[in-house]
């Protein structure tokens, strides 16, 4: 499914995390004026969730379209948190290694005649043929009057932790602190204002731009995590995609909301899935409410072990601190595999590597663009891919663009390195040898359906979700029938060039509601309607010459690859 978050022109909406248990809430939203897979998950969110002894901790993924200076962030928590930076690479390695993929493999039935060499009028067995596409410090904020429990700097923002007991106080505290507030916030800050609770607020640092967010991780005392959906609402946008990723001892269940399971003979299997998110869409309007989830994949952790941190990667500090010259510590941070490769879209191919925002953010510090460079639109990308050619050829011909340069201190640098950049990718990689379930769920939700917090818990008796779904179409020479059967036990017709139609009703084959032990109660079964819909396709109609108008094996290859690039394009 997948796979970065794409946020809507007109709003932006982040999503907060907190604790669900003796009556304890949390929330979190964008604030201010903006301009604003696979699924793709659209204006969407993005979280992963780590339970242990009594503490959660969130992985929060930060995406927001409009100007830095109006970009605020609020986060209701039910007690003092623990803040720290977080790493892209954890949800751009997740999203790669668990996004569901969708194959339709082909196989042929019954005895076919044999067919004469050339061209020839009459019977032909259709090839098999597979389809494997994956779907999808302290700042300087003044003296902290009350409600201010503490600022920080993490990352590329300032923080404040704030009371929640009084919200005319702590609005005003934001107000004077120039932290950016919901101007319409007060039915959905309601639930989350209460003695003993808090708000955590992000901004911008100065001088930096919103291609500088970064995740952030939050720990706190608690049972089990929620996400705080109901403050989401002030600015989010129709059938927004929620995507939850939680490590634990078993296979994360929706604890309050339904658990769907999808009418897969709907599914677009002949271009690998292009329609699962509208799938979706359609089959949690089904449940009550509107309020479940799917479960995309639920597994071992194993699929992510040492995949952020491979033995050899980042090496020691010792070694780069070692590099004392800008062209040695930039090569080595290149041999030591800090770069990262972006995702591929369409037929580009594979990209150049770079090095993730947080780390170019160091560089450029101690490493600025050359004036004269920069003037003519070198990007930070080019200047470090091509680093000492930029570099050597720079000092000779524009050395007055080094008259005010950076002293270049390598021990100094490769301690910032390691600290914060290293340090954060380290520990999200320690999540998948700690824990070894991973369970990624997924849902949509419109503003108007975010009226319950949903809440995550544990069921270590149900059984896996494998991330590779496999359905064959079958085709049967002797009477010329062609379906494709689903790993749902449906079968339909094969669609070529366009997805599978979604008529009302009957997007969930089951909705369901699952608990912490056992294998759940099955509160809606649409099985028997499904195959109602969808009875198996009558035989092809014979031919003059009595064979079955059976397909050559290279039409239907055309025709299999006319599909796929249709839904490229």
């Amino acid at each position: 499914m997948t796979h970065l978050l794409l946020r809507s022109a007109l709003t932006a909406v982040a999503v907060g995390v907190g604790l669900y248990g003796s009556a304890a809430e949390a929330c979190g939203c964008f604030a201010g004026p903006t301009t604003a897979t696979t699924p793709v998950i659209q204006a969407g969110e993005r979280i992963l969730f780590a339970v242990q002894n009594g503490k959660v901790t969130a992985h929060i993924q930060i995406q927001y379209a409009g100007d830095a200076k109006d970009f605020g962030w609020l986060l209701p928590l039910p007690s003092v948190p623990v803040l720290k930076a977080g790493t892209e690479e954890l949800f751009t390695q997740l999203a790669a290694t668990t996004d569901p993929t969708f194959q339709l493999n082909s196989q042929v039935v019954g005895q076919c005649p044999q067919r004469s060499p050339g061209f020839s009028f009459g019977c032909a067995a259709r090839a098999p043929t597979t389809i494997d596409r994956v779907a999808g410090g302290t700042s300087a904020m003044g003296p902290p009057p009350s409600p201010l429990v503490f600022t920080t700097s993490v990352g590329p923002y300032d923080a404040a932790v704030l009371k929640a007991d009084d919200k005319s106080a702590m609005l005003a505290w934001l107000s004077a602190n120039r932290f950016v507030v919901p101007t319409t916030s007060d039915a959905a800050l309601a639930p989350y204002l209460r003695p003993g609770a808090y708000f955590l607020a992000l901004k911008l640092k100065s001088g930096k731009t919103t291609g500088d967010l970064t995740p952030i991780v939050v720990e706190y005392p608690s049972d089990l995590p929620m996400i705080p959906i109901t403050l989401t609402s002030i600015g989010a946008t129709p059938d927004m995609g929620v995507q939850v990723f939680v490590v634990g001892n078993g296979r994360a269940i929706p604890r309050n909301y339904r658990h769907v399971v999808l009418n897969d003979a709907l599914l677009d299997w002949e271009s690998g899935g292009q329609n699962y998110q509208a799938l979706v869409t359609r089959a949690v309007r089904e449940a009550p409410g509107r309020h479940a989830f799917v479960t995309d994949y639920a597994g071992t952790s194993s699929v992510m072990r040492d995949v952020l941190a491979p033995a050899g990667r980042f090496g020691t500090e010792a070694e780069l601190a070692a590099r004392s010259t800008p062209t040695t510590f930039i090569s080595t941070l290149w041999a030591r595999q800090f770069g990262i490769q972006p995702p591929v879209t369409g037929f580009a191919g594979q990209q150049a590597q770079r090095f993730p925002p947080a780390l170019q953010d160091l560089l450029l510090r101690a490493l600025p663009i050359p004036k004269t460079y920069a003037d003519q639109g070198l990007t930070a990308d080019e200047w470090f891919a091509n680093f000492t050619s930029f570099y050597e050829s720079a000092r000779q011909q524009h050395p007055a663009d080094f008259a005010n340069y950076p002293v270049f201190n390598a021990p100094q640098l490769a301690q910032q390195v390691f600290a914060d950049y290293v340090a954060p990718v380290r520990e999200a990689n320690a999540l998948f040898t700690t824990f070894p379930t991973l369970t990624r769920l997924f849902t949509t939700l419109s503003p108007e359906d975010m009226t319950r917090d949903p809440v995550f818990s544990f069921n270590t008796s149900l059984p896996e979700v494998p991330r590779v779904r496999t359905a064959t179409q079958e085709f049967d020479c002797p009477t010329g029938r062609s379906r494709v059967v689903t790993p749902g036990g449906f079968s339909r017709a094969p669609v070529f060039g366009q997805p599978a139609d979604l008529p009302p009703g009957l997007g969930a084959h089951r909705i369901e509601a699952l608990g912490e032990e056992g294998p759940g109660t099955v509160e809606t079964d649409n099985t028997e309607l499904i195959r109602a819909a969808f009875p198996d396709p009558p035989p092809a109609m014979p031919t003059p010459g009595g064979c079955s108008a059976v397909p050559d094996p290279v039409s239907v290859a055309l025709l299999v690859l006319v599909a796929r690039l249709r839904h490229r394009r």
